[in-house]
């Protein structure tokens, strides 16, 4: 029933990619670079990280995290799961590593390529893990980071309780399904003087706007720094 559903998905999706552009999906960023990750020894090429500018961001900033760990980086700046989904079999199933990191759904929030709408996304996250699972893959789902606003979307004024509306039904699906879950929202999401979560990200550890204040959504290095521990905690635990 899951393979024909993803089919299913597959095609309709596949169908919207070719409608809205040549290469919606960017197959062709890591076409080359899959080539040769397929001819490194496992250890190399122990876990892959799919995801959006956070993890694309993340291996640029910080590419000594992912050789000396022997992680491989798959995010594309800008992509919303809808795509991630499309690309997942190419640049995770085909790498054949022990486990895949998966981080999505902030731009799906942010309306980058279309309506948001969490059932669907939510979805497609569950449709990756998935995916993971028949291929023996590891699972380890994250949160979305915390994100008050798309300083790119000003229009979407309620980041705050869709983020944590997401994130909770990827926590209880993680749990359910025995997958490796990542908090790094209670981790980096600020906490006012009361003891209350704002649901903005902590100062400091994003990037800067042109005017130096914390742009809030996409983490800098130290963001990062808080990020890299969780993560492998959990990879420990399934891909030592």
């Amino acid at each position: 029933m899951f393979k024909k559903i993803f089919c299913m998905t597959l095609m309709a999706m596949f169908a919207f990619g070719a409608q809205a552009q040549d290469d919606w999906t960017n197959f062709k960023r890591y076409h080359d670079d899959n080539e040769v990750v397929k001819t490194l020894p496992q250890d190399q090429r122990k876990v892959v990280f799919i995801g959006n500018s956070i993890t694309d961001n993340w291996y640029s900033r910080h590419g000594a995290f992912f050789k000396e760990n022997g992680y491989i980086g798959r995010g594309i700046s800008g992509q919303t799961t809808y795509q991630m989904v499309l690309r997942f079999y190419e640049d995770v199933v085909n790498l054949h590593p022990k486990a895949v990191v998966i981080n999505g759904g902030t731009n799906d929030i942010a309306l980058n390529n279309h309506p948001y709408v969490e059932d669907r996304t939510f979805q497609n996250i569950c449709t990756m893990a998935q995916m993971a699972k028949q291929n023996k893959i590891k699972v380890i789902l994250t949160s979305i980071t915390p994100c008050e606003k798309y300083g790119w979307r000003p229009e979407v004024k309620d980041a705050i309780q869709k983020i944590q509306s997401l994130n909770a039904r990827i926590k209880e699906y993680a749990k359910k399904n025995k997958f490796q879950y990542v908090d790094y929202y209670s981790a980096m999401v600020e906490v006012d003087n009361n003891g209350k979560v704002t649901g903005r990200m902590r100062p400091g550890i994003s990037d800067k706007r042109n005017d130096g204040s914390d742009e809030g959504c996409h983490p800098n290095l130290a963001g990062y720094a808080i990020m890299e521990p969780l993560v492998q905690k959990a990879i420990n635990k399934v891909a030592k």
